[in-house]
């Protein structure tokens, strides 16, 4: 089976398509790789689908999240780091630690959860069915 992805930017209901080729460049530190969202924060999504006579057939995987772009169009490897921590910890999650005694309250879950809400938004009806129309028109 062969397989393919996508990447888009997502502005509220609207959904643009950015090269494979970007992509790696913005991952791989290259400056102004995403210029034109310099200085802000942006939401990705990531489509993984099967391959079928080199065009989409069926989706396997649709991720969201969002990535800080720096003044010079690279990306912010701290807010990336804070991601792998919130990611790191959900797969091993502070409840297996031991709880502190006393009238002490540990909210550090809590605050991890609603971070990882925000930093992982779920796509808007009309932004979903733009992805999916660049994909199999």
């Amino acid at each position: 089976m062969n397989m393919g992805y996508r990447v888009f930017i997502v502005e509220k209901d609207a959904a643009f398509p950015i090269s494979q080729k970007t992509f790696t460049a913005l991952y791989s530190g290259k400056i102004g790789a995403l210029q034109k969202f310099a200085g802000q924060t942006v939401q990705i999504a990531v489509v993984i689908y099967t391959v079928q006579q080199r065009k989409p057939e069926t989706i396997i995987q649709l991720d969201c999240g969002r990535i800080r772009i720096l003044d010079d169009g690279t990306i912010d490897e701290k807010y990336e780091h804070e991601g792998l921590h919130l990611a790191a910890n959900r797969m091993w999650p502070l409840e297996a630690n031991p709880k502190p005694s006393g009238n002490v309250v540990d909210a550090i879950a809590r605050f991890e959860e609603r971070q990882w809400d925000q930093r992982h938004p779920k796509l808007s009806g009309p932004a979903l069915k733009r992805i999916l129309n660049a994909l199999f028109k």
